[in-house]
């Protein structure tokens, strides 16, 4: 038996949301949190699988995005486990900022999603998808324009399921591999 809990909106006066969803699924609960001080160790666990063709970040690189837009950063969670992660943060450029570089805070119409990664196991069930579209709600809610990523890893064909498209010949660091592109998700004003 499946129930979901209602969205819980925080600080709805100063426009900083977080969005919190749970499932209760056969005894499991599923969730989808905000990033605590305590997520880093299964963060840089899960940030280490994920990437084959990209050097891992820092952990004070990675806190920096969070930092910059706690409210925009989430971990998923079954059974109290974190099993995938996602950043984002105001970025001011249509030039994406460079991997290994710590995020200054900074105020933008524009949404950067610096990162969504899962762990092995998390994989295939639909986590990325749930991830996704709560940034989008957030996004929305908070009044972003558009949100910029890169896509890594040939994950190109993922994002254009949720409506992001490629910006030709855009300047991309080399740090972020091999076929990276620079994707944008603009929302309708």
């Amino acid at each position: 038996m499946a129930g979901k809990m209602p969205n819980k909106l925080i600080n709805r006066d100063k426009k900083q949301f977080s969005v919190i969803r749970a499932l209760c699924l056969r005894g499991r609960i599923m969730s989808i949190n905000l990033i605590t001080e305590h997520s880093w160790i299964d963060i840089l666990k899960i940030q280490e699988e994920a990437y084959v063709e990209i050097e891992p970040e820092d952990v004070n690189v990675l806190k920096s995005k969070w930092l910059s837009s706690p409210n925009t950063c989430a971990v998923y969670k079954e059974d109290n486990n974190i099993s995938a992660y996602l950043l984002a943060h105001p970025w001011p450029s249509e030039i994406p900022p460079k991997l290994h570089e710590e995020c200054p805070i900074t105020a933008s119409l524009n949404l950067y999603l610096h990162d969504l990664a899962l762990a092995r196991e998390a994989r295939g069930k639909g986590i990325a998808k749930k991830l996704v579209k709560n940034l989008i709600d957030i996004a929305k809610a908070q009044g972003f324009n558009k949100i910029l990523l890169v896509a890594v890893q040939n994950s190109g064909g993922f994002w254009s399921k949720f409506g992001f498209l490629n910006i030709p010949n855009a300047v991309i660091c080399p740090s972020y591999g091999h076929n990276a592109k620079l994707m944008v998700l603009e929302f309708k004003t």
